[in-house]
């Protein structure tokens, strides 16, 4: 937890110090300071701009209680809660510095003073402003990438596997290892997805605490063993593409991860480089809609696939494919004896031996219809998160991460660090 004190700015601020994060002046220059609480919560009061969990001990956040006034600086907006995001997710707030930066304008002092007041805090070296929930959009940016006809997401070959058995190459060309030099060992211990060249989407447990084991990626990959993947069509032999290991610029974890809980689930890998798609190396697409959002409750089966690797190491030599069937949130609320927020996912369980083929990390995806293509895309739904890699017995059904429930925090991580 800490405190950012919101300061009167003297005259006005340029819009891009709101980018910047040089919004305020020295704390020599403080005047009528009221406080911001960033506590890595989301929610906000945005008639205040204050987080909505307070810093203990108790005496301290009856103090600071009386220190915050109100501020409202559209009149007609009622006291109700918001969403902590970046100032490009908040469509209000866009509007009027982008309409100060083509007037090539200041931010009229007023204003400046509001944004001030609905600081959250910083995150991820980004600065948070405190929006109406009816305000916040996924980042423009992004958005357009993610939209663009020429990004190639989701292709898959169809084919009918049964449980736990090798997909066809290069049929699932989004799948990622993660590799982590431990005891001077190198080794692949959990999985993740590409979703554009240069981003990895993966699990928060296979990257905190480990950020200076986990340093390289591996893209195109079949057959672990072989250095070149092939299988024979007739009387030819067909091959992949050599595999891409590409280094790590920037390990993003979700800020509000419980690693003891395994609440917020979620992590972005930032390569160092973009990864050009291939045959063998394209992107899943994401549940980028509401309309995918809501979906991921009406799947009945999900596929689950990887090389069963986890902290113990790869399972399979070869990449593998499971089906999994959604279950109700109570059947894991049972099994874990507690509840399961909308957050999360509940999948799998039952006599499933090949549960495990799925990677710690890697994707619960499924075919649907995205964006009116008339083909179904393969879409990233969850995250392998808890309880999905019992083997050889009867399993419990796991929590996924549910992406839908993330594409706010995705779009924004991936706008504030760079595309």
């Amino acid at each position: 937890m800490f405190l950012i004190a919101a300061q009167e700015l003297a005259n006005f601020v340029e819009p891009s110090d709101i980018e910047r994060g040089s919004l305020y002046p020295p704390l020599s220059s403080i005047r009528n300071v009221s406080m911001n609480i960033a506590v890595g919560v989301t929610k906000c009061a945005y008639d205040r701009g204050l987080a909505s969990t307070y810093p203990e001990p108790q005496d301290k956040r009856k103090w600071l209680e009386n220190q915050l006034y109100n501020f409202n600086y559209e009149s007609s907006m009622p006291a109700s809660w918001g969403q902590c995001t970046p100032f490009s997710s908040c469509r209000t707030i866009e509007e009027r510095v982008t309409e100060a930066q083509k007037a090539g304008q200041k931010v009229p002092a007023d204003y400046a003073s509001y944004l001030q007041k609905a600081l959250c805090g910083e995150f991820n070296g980004v600065r948070h402003f405190c929006c109406p929930t009816a305000n916040i959009q996924h980042n423009s940016k992004v958005m357009s990438l993610f939209k663009d006809e020429n990004f190639d997401c989701g292709n898959f070959l169809s084919q009918r596997v049964a449980n736990g058995y090798e997909v066809k190459l290069s049929s699932r060309p989004w799948m990622a290892l993660l590799r982590y030099q431990q005891f001077g060992e190198s080794r692949f211990l959990c999985g993740g997805a590409m979703i554009s060249e240069r981003y990895i989407l993966t699990a928060a447990h296979c990257v905190h605490g480990l950020q200076n084991d986990l340093y390289e990626i591996r893209l195109g990959e079949h057959r672990i063993s072989t250095e070149e993947d092939c299988r024979q069509q007739g009387r030819k032999k067909k091959c992949a593409p050599p595999v891409v290991n590409v280094g790590i610029e920037k390990h993003l974890i979700h800020e509000k991860y419980d690693a003891r809980h395994i609440m917020h689930d979620i992590a972005l890998l930032k390569l160092n480089r973009s990864v050009p798609f291939q045959k063998h190396i394209k992107p899943i697409c994401l549940p980028i809609t509401d309309e995918l959002k809501e979906k991921a409750e009406q799947i009945s089966t999900y596929f689950v696939t990887g090389w069963g690797t986890t902290e113990n190491g790869s399972s399979s030599d070869v990449l593998l494919q499971a089906n999994v069937p959604l279950q109700p949130r109570s059947a894991c609320s049972q099994a874990y004896r507690r509840a399961v927020p909308l957050s999360q996912l509940c999948v799998g369980g039952g006599d499933l031996q090949d549960s495990c083929k799925g990677d710690s990390g890697g994707p619960l995806q499924a075919p649907a219809q995205y964006l009116g293509e008339y083909a179904p895309k393969m879409v990233e739904f969850g995250i392998v998160s808890q309880g999905v890699v019992t083997c050889g017995q009867i399993s419990l059904p796991g929590l996924y991460t549910n992406v839908g429930e993330y594409v706010q925090w995705i779009t924004d991580t991936m706008a504030s660090n760079g595309l």
